[in-house]
């Protein structure tokens, strides 16, 4: 890879991938009148957007080369695309369908859901949360699970079964929504949806639906989820896209360090339940 520096950031080239630490500026510098849009512009963080298009306002530069969308939304735009369903049921519904799950029936979530004893196991939000997060951490990709529960042996006791009991109790209630549900379980369910589509059509799913699309960037990330690099890693294996991510100054060191591990695993947007 080829090494960039400059005002105090850097970052790191390859012939499809760029890696950033700030450098958000460079965004504006392809900023120019065409007939249409030409590179998507994604931030997990819609107050980031916002700035980011109220700078190229202030500055007076066009935003005719940009279409602004949170990944979420390309996911819909994807699945859309592909005549796939997008509907999913929201927090309020999931918090009352995981409070179903809990008590109903009780006495087969009571031996199957085992939960450290510092959490209560009737209460929907916190189980919510264990979901959302190690839906965060693991995209519930196969070989990020086998790699939580190996990481989860060696640790010492009681971290260890705590750290197996957390997973167990995201897996169990995860499965539990799926059970009781046609929609999608959440819109991070839309986005492996929409990395699975990509894969499995070699790309062309992602050409159909931005058949003017070269470019996808990713900006202000302070962290990068496992369901968003997938979806990066579905696009790079499979499209000849090119890939802008801006890392904050904060982690971004650390997380250019990570990204080629965090690429490594096979057949992204695959899950566990399959």
């Amino acid at each position: 890879m080829e090494s960039k520096q400059g005002g105090g950031d850097w970052a790191e080239s390859g012939e499809q991938l760029m890696l950033h630490v700030g450098d958000e500026e460079l965004v504006f510098e392809r900023a120019r009148r065409c007939p249409r849009a030409t590179e998507l512009v994604a931030s997990p963080v819609e107050l980031h957007q916002r700035n980011v298009q109220r700078r190229l306002r202030e500055a007076n530069l066009s935003k005719d080369a940009f279409s602004f969308v949170a990944p979420v939304g390309i996911s819909k735009k994807l699945l859309e695309s592909a005549g796939r369903p997008t509907a999913t049921i929201d927090r309020i519904d999931r918090l009352s369908l995981l409070h179903a799950i809990l008590e109903d029936p009780p006495s087969r979530a009571s031996s199957e859901l085992a939960l450290p004893p510092r959490l209560s196991s009737r209460d929907p939000q916190q189980i919510e949360q264990i979901r959302t997060e190690v839906e965060t951490v693991t995209n519930f990709h196969p070989e990020r699970i086998a790699a939580w529960r190996d990481t989860a042996d060696d640790l010492y006791d009681p971290i260890d079964a705590e750290s197996s009991e957390l997973l167990n109790a995201a897996l169990f209630v995860e499965q539990g929504l799926r059970d009781r549900i046609t929609k999608a379980v959440s819109e991070t369910e839309l986005v492996r949806r929409a990395t699975r589509m990509i894969v499995a059509t070699d790309g062309v799913g992602w050409t159909e639906a931005y058949p003017h699309i070269d470019r996808l960037t990713l900006l202000g990330l302070s962290s990068l989820s496992a369901p968003h690099t997938d979806l990066v890693h579905a696009v790079l294996s499979t499209t000849p896209v090119e890939v802008h991510i801006h890392f904050r100054s904060e982690t971004g060191t650390y997380l250019k360090q990570r990204f080629d591990d965090l690429l490594t695993r096979s057949k992204p947007g695959t899950e566990v339940f399959e």
